[in-house]
C-alpha cells in the first residue's frame, strides 16, 4: 500500500501497476497471487521455481499458466503467472563495467569489431528460450543485483544491439515492460493451462532445498511481527487523537523489512541490523504517538513506560518495588481475555484490581532464571479497539515464595478445566493430553531435537558440496532415499522437570539442556495450551552447526498428510514426498518436506474421532510431518559454513553477550475435534499478537485514580463479528487528502472451514466506531490506488472451464458484506468525535 500510494501520488494513475515482478523470491505462495489480484494485477512473474517443476514444465511450454491460487475467492483471484528461466540478463550479455562479457563494438577504426558474432549469439539465446514458450513474444530480463551501477554502458550497448539485432532481421527486439509482454500473451487468444498449489518448497538442485530461511534469524522474525501489531495499534490512535507523532516512519520500516533477504533472515549481520534500527526509530515515533494517544484516552497526562523486554522477564516499571497502574490497549476488533505475566520483587504481595477497583484473582510463579523475582499472574479483559487499567499495590506484607514442586509419583498432570496433561515423570516428557470436554485423550509427547547441518566438505562428508547456509536446510545425514533421518535429542531428550499450580494457571517447567527449556502452561479454562521456549546460545565447541526443532508426537493417523497455512490465510495441504502437479525425485526427505508456517501447522486424523492437533506459532518458521503423527517446527539455527548464495557470511548470530543468539518464543498448542477446531486456530492466530502494555507510577489510591480517569473504553460501538478482523484503520492525508482514512476488513475463515463462521457477514460502517464517523466510502483495490468499480482484469481463456469474473462489490449504502476469505479496502472521508 505504501509503495503504490506513493506512485499514485507522485506520477498519477498513469503509473498504477498492471504487473507483479517477484523476480528473486525464493518460492511462491497461494496468497501472494490472490493478493496480486486483488491490487488489479493482470499477472506476476518469477523467476526461480524448483528445477525439477522447471523440468517437467519447460518442454512442454507449461512455463505460463493461470494460477488459482483461492478456492473461497474463486475465478476472481485467477491470474497468469509466468516462470521466468534465469534470474539475470542472458548468458554472454551483462553489460556492467566489471562483468567480462563483451561490449557491442562497432567502431570501425578500433580493433575487435564483433556486431555479426554478437548478434548470432543473442539471436541463437532467444530462439532456444522461445523453444520453452508459447507465442512469439520472449522477456528478457536484462539485469540483476547490482547492475547498472554505470548505466551508460548498458544503455549503449543495449541500443547499439536492438539496432543491428533488428537490422538483422531474424527476431524484434525492443525495450518493453512485463505489463506489455502481457497484453501480448493475452492478445494471442490461446487456453492457458491452470494451477492450483503453490511453489513451495524451491530447490535449484538436488541438494539445495530453500527451506532454512523459513526460521533464519527468529529474533528478527519475531520482531517484525511485533511491530506489525505495534503499528496497528500506533495508526489507531493517530487517527483517533490526531496526534503531533506519526506513524510514518514504522510503516516505512515495516515496508523495508518486508523485502526477500530481510524478514526471511538471508542477510548479512550487518544488514540486518540495519534492518532492526530502521524498526527501533519507527517504534520510538510511534511510541510517542502512544504516550499521547493513551493518555488522550485517560483524560490525564500521565508518564507511560513501556517494558520491551518484558520476555526476558526485564520490566523496570513493575520490578522496582512501588504500586503501579497497568494500561492495556488492544488493537483487535474483538474483547478478548488474556492472562498477563509481570515480573516483581521476590517476597513482595500485591493486591491486583481491575479499571473499577474491583479485585483481581491473582497468584505468583517463579522467574526460573531470577530468584529475587517472581511473575505476577492475572487475567485481564481488554474492550474492542480499546484500553483498560489494572492496579497493583504493594501491600507492605510477606509473599512465601511460589511453590515449585518436584515430581512426587510416576504421573503427575495439570489442568484447567479444558485440558489434563499428564507427564511421565521417569523421562520427565508429556505421555497425554486428555480433552475435558469430551473425554478423549490422545497419546503425545513434546521432546526437542537438532540437525547436523551439512558443511559442504566433500572429500571427508560425500555430501556433493552444498552446505546449510542462511537460505539453504541441508541436515548432514541419509539422502536420496525415502525415509527421512531423524533429529539428535537434545542432551538425550531427559529433562530436569518441575510443577508450579497456583490459581489461574498450572505450569511444568522442562530444562532439556543449559541452553534449551520450555514451560507448558495451562491457563484456567483457555482453550489453548501455551509452551514457551527459550533456546540459545545454540553449542558450537563441537565444529558442528545445528539446527534445533520441537517434535509433537501423537497417536494420530494422518497418512502422510500435514496443513500448513498461505501467509496467514487459506491452509495448504502438504502430503510427504509429494507434489501435486508433478513427480518428484526424493533427494533429501528432511527438508524436501519443509514448508513456510507463518502462523500456523495443523494434523488431522484421517480416520476414528477426527482429532485435530494445531500449533500456533508467533512468528514465522519452517514445519514439516516427517513421520505420521508428528509434527516439528524448527526455531533456531547456528550454522558454521555459509550456503553459497549471496550472503557470502555464515548465519552465527551471536546476540548482545557475544555467545551466541538467545531466542525466547511461544507455540500454543490446540487439541480437538478437527470439525470445530477452525474457530480455535483462528482466534489464537490473531491473539498471539498481545496487548500493548504500559505502565505508570501509581501515587493516589485506586479509587482516586478512577475517579480521575477514563478507565477503560471500546474503539469500537460494538466488537465486529468473530469472523472478521479489522486489518487496517489508517489516517490517509499524506497520500489521500485532508480527512480522509484507509479502511480494510478481512474475512478470516474460508469457504466450508466451519459450518457458520464459513458464512457472508455483514458490518454497517456507519455505526462501526465510537469517536469516528464515517461517510462518503468507496470501494478500492487492495492498496487503494483505483476504485474497484473502474478496476477491470483481463479475462484469460483456461483449460478448466469458466473465465474470471470481476471482483463483485460488497458494499451497499453503509453495509459492507464479506465473502469467505474476502479482503475489502475502503477509502472514506471521516470526523473526529474524540
Amino acid at each position: 500500500t505504501l509503495g503504490h500510494q506513493f506512485l499514485l501520488k507522485e506520477f498519477g494513475t498513469d503509473a498504477i501497476p498492471k504487473t507483479g515482478w517477484q523476480i528473486d523470491p525464493f518460492g511462491h505462495s497461494s496468497f501472494m497471487a490472490t493478493l496480486y489480484a486483488l491490487m488489479g494485477f493482470n499477472s506476476w512473474f518469477f523467476a526461480r521455481s524448483d528445477y525439477q517443476d522447471w523440468n517437467t514444465r519447460a518442454p512442454i511450454k507449461n512455463l505460463e499458466t493461470i494460477m488459482r491460487p483461492s478456492a473461497s475467492l474463486g475465478s476472481a483471484v485467477n491470474i497468469f503467472t509466468g516462470a521466468m528461466p534465469g534470474y539475470g540478463p542472458i548468458d554472454g550479455f551483462d553489460f556492467d563495467y566489471d562483468s567480462g562479457d563483451a561490449p557491442v563494438q562497432d567502431d570501425p577504426r578500433l580493433e575487435g569489431v564483433n556486431v555479426d558474432n554478437r548478434v548470432d549469439k543473442f539471436v541463437k539465446e532467444c530462439l532456444e528460450q522461445s523453444n520453452i514458450y508459447r507465442t512469439n513474444n520472449i522477456m528478457l530480463s536484462m539485469g540483476s543485483d547490482f547492475n547498472y551501477l554505470n548505466a551508460n554502458t548498458w544503455f549503449k550497448n543495449l541500443d547499439k544491439l536492438i539496432h543491428y539485432v533488428n537490422l538483422d532481421g531474424r527476431i524484434n527486439a525492443f525495450y518493453s515492460t512485463p505489463t506489455q509482454y502481457t497484453d501480448e500473451k493475452y492478445k494471442a487468444g490461446l487456453t492457458w493451462s491452470v494451477k492450483d498449489d503453490d511453489y513451495f518448497p524451491y530447490a535449484d538442485n538436488p541438494h539445495a532445498f530453500w527451506t532454512g530461511y523459513f526460521t533464519s534469524r527468529p529474533a528478527i522474525k519475531g520482531y517484525v511481527r511485533s511491530r506489525s501489531n505495534y503499528l496497528q495499534a500506533c495508526r489507531q490512535l493517530e487517527l483517533q487523537f490526531d496526534t503531533s507523532a506519526r506513524s510514518q516512519t514504522l510503516w516505512e520500516g515495516m515496508g523495508l523489512a518486508q523485502h526477500h533477504d530481510a524478514v526471511s533472515g538471508t542477510e548479512k549481520q550487518h544488514v540486518a541490523n540495519d534492518y532492526a534500527r530502521h524498526l527501533s526509530e519507527g517504534t520510538a515515533e510511534c511510541k510517542a504517538v502512544i504516550d499521547e494517544g493513551l493518555n488522550r484516552l485517560l483524560g490525564g497526562s500521565i508518564a507511560l513506560a513501556d517494558c520491551p523486554y518484558l520476555n526476558q522477564s526485564d520490566c523496570p516499571a513493575t520490578s522496582a518495588g512501588k504500586s503501579f497502574a497497568m494500561i492495556a490497549y488492544n488493537p483487535l476488533a474483538h474483547q478478548r481475555v488474556e492472562y498477563v505475566r509481570l515480573p516483581i520483587p521476590a517476597g513482595r504481595r500485591v493486591s491486583v484490581s481491575d479499571y473499577r477497583g474491583a479485585p483481581i484473582t491473582s497468584s505468583l510463579t517463579p522467574v526460573y532464571n531470577n530468584p529475587s523475582l517472581n511473575t505476577l499472574v492475572f487475567p485481564v479483559t481488554v474492550p474492542a479497539l480499546g484500553h483498560t487499567t489494572v492496579f497493583v499495590n504493594y501491600t507492605g506484607e510477606t509473599a512465601p515464595p511460589p511453590a515449585r514442586e518436584a515430581p512426587s509419583d510416576a504421573i503427575e498432570t495439570i489442568e484447567n478445566g479444558i485440558y489434563r496433561i499428564a507427564f511421565d515423570t521417569a523421562t520427565g516428557l508429556a505421555k497425554t493430553i486428555t480433552d475435558l470436554r469430551t473425554q478423549t485423550t490422545t497419546q503425545f509427547s513434546h521432546t526437542w531435537g537438532w540437525y547436523n547441518a551439512s558443511d559442504g566438505n566433500v572429500p571427508n562428508k560425500d555430501n556433493r558440496g552444498q552446505a546449510s547456509g542462511a537460505y539453504i536446510f541441508r541436515p548432514n545425514c541419509t539422502e536420496n532415499v525415502p525415509t527421512p533421518c531423524r533429529p539428535y535429542a537434545v542432551s538425550g531428550a531427559t529433562p530436569v522437570v518441575s510443577f508450579t499450580r497456583v490459581a489461574g494457571v498450572q505450569e511444568a517447567r522442562q530444562v532439556f539442556a543449559p541452553w534449551l527449556s520450555n514451560t507448558v502452561r495451562l491457563y484456567q479454562g483457555s482453550d489453548a495450551i501455551e509452551v514457551e521456549y527459550t533456546v540459545g546460545p545454540i553449542p558450537f565447541q563441537d565444529g558442528l552447526g545445528k539446527e534445533i526443532v520441537s517434535v509433537w508426537s501423537t497417536d494420530l493417523e494422518t497418512s502422510a498428510t500435514v496443513f500448513t497455512d498461505s501467509n496467514g490465510r487459506d491452509m495448504q495441504k502438504r502430503v510427504r514426498n509429494y507434489r501435486p502437479t508433478w513427480k518428484l525425485n526424493v533427494t533429501d526427505p528432511v527438508s524436501g518436506n519443509y514448508y513456510p508456517v507463518d502462523s500456523s501447522i495443523y494434523l488431522r486424523e484421517t480416520s476414528g474421532s477426527a482429532r485435530q492437533v494445531t500449533v500456533v506459532t508467533d512468528r514465522s518458521q519452517g514445519g514439516a510431518s516427517l513421520v505420521d503423527g508428528q509434527l516439528e517446527l524448527m526455531v533456531h539455527r547456528r550454522l558454521l559454513h555459509d550456503d553459497d548464495r549471496g550472503v557470502g557470511e555464515p548465519l552465527n548470530e551471536t546476540g548482545t553477550s557475544g555467545l551466541g543468539l538467545v531466542v525466547t518464543g511461544t507455540h500454543r498448542l490446540l487439541l480437538t475435534r478437527a470439525s470445530v477446531s477452525a474457530e480455535q486456530q483462528v482466534d489464537h492466530a490473531q491473539r498471539l499478537a498481545a496487548p500493548l502494555l504500559y505502565f505508570a507510577p501509581l501515587t493516589t489510591s485506586v479509587s482516586a485514580f478512577v475517579a480521575a480517569h477514563t478507565t477503560a473504553r471500546a474503539g469500537l460501538a460494538q466488537p465486529l463479528p468473530s469472523s472478521v478482523h479489522l486489518a487496517t484503520v489508517q489516517d490517509n492525508a499524506l497520500y489521500g487528502g485532508p480527512g480522509t482514512l484507509l479502511l480494510r476488513l478481512v474475512h478470516l475463515f474460508a469457504v466450508g472451514q466451519d459450518p457458520v463462521l464459513s458464512k457472508p457477514v455483514s458490518v454497517d460502517l456507519a455505526t462501526l466506531f465510537t469517536s469516528i464517523k464515517l461517510s462518503n466510502c468507496v470501494e478500492m483495490s487492495l492498496t487503494a490506488n483505483q476504485e474497484l468499480r473502474t478496476m477491470t482484469r483481463l479475462v484469460w481463456q483456461t483449460t478448466a472451464g469458466p473465465t474470471p469474473t470481476p471482483v463483485a462489490p460488497g458494499l451497499h449504502g453503509s453495509i459492507l458484506t464479506l465473502q469467505p476469505l474476502d479482503v475489502r479496502t475502503l477509502k472514506c472521508t471521516y470526523t473526529n468525535g474524540a
